[in-house]
């Protein structure tokens, strides 16, 4: 298989559950690992291990653990935590969760938002084989392009997360 179909289907096959799909039934805590890598598997470098998730909690980035199980809303912000601490600090996703939960304490919405736009860049990615791809065959032009423009993606975030933290 191509390293380009490869890349495709693992950007097409990528599903994030809905927020009704995670299970609300209390989760211990290598489950709740088990799940979230269970949909990360053509992405290990993003998998998740029971005693980050325990320090995730440690640090107060989701809600206190009741008797040792997760709810839907804290697993719904665990999946969050992962993906987006590739690209952003903890310290800026504890922002951009307490940005997200605004006045109401459900995650519901703001993760479906998440997930639905995640979807949809990775979709457009494995469509156009790159992020508003410049008009070139040159695989090595593609990879330089979106490259470029995760770093200004990084850099606009960065900003973006100083700009809220001079409010606070």
């Amino acid at each position: 298989m191509s390293e380009n179909k490869q890349t495709n289907d693992a950007l097409k096959n990528f599903a994030m559950p809905d927020y009704d799909q995670i299970p609300d039934v209390g989760l211990y805590l290598d489950q709740v690992a088990r799940f979230i890598n269970s949909f990360l598997g053509d992405f290990p470098e993003m998998q998740v291990t029971p005693s980050m998730i325990s320090n995730y909690a440690k640090q107060k980035l989701i809600d206190r653990v009741n008797k040792k199980t997760y709810t839907r809303d804290q697993i719904a912000a665990l999946i969050m935590i992962v993906l987006s601490k590739t690209v952003i600090s903890i310290d800026h996703v504890r922002m951009m969760l307490s940005e997200l939960r605004g006045e109401s304490d459900s995650l519901q919405k703001p993760y479906s938002a998440y997930r639905d736009s995640l979807c949809d860049v990775l979709n457009s990615l494995s469509v156009n084989r790159g992020y508003q791809s410049p008009s070139t065959d040159d695989e090595r032009d593609k990879m330089i392009h979106n490259i470029v423009i995760a770093i200004a993606h990084k850099m606009y975030l960065e900003r973006w997360f100083e700009s809220l933290s001079d409010k606070a």
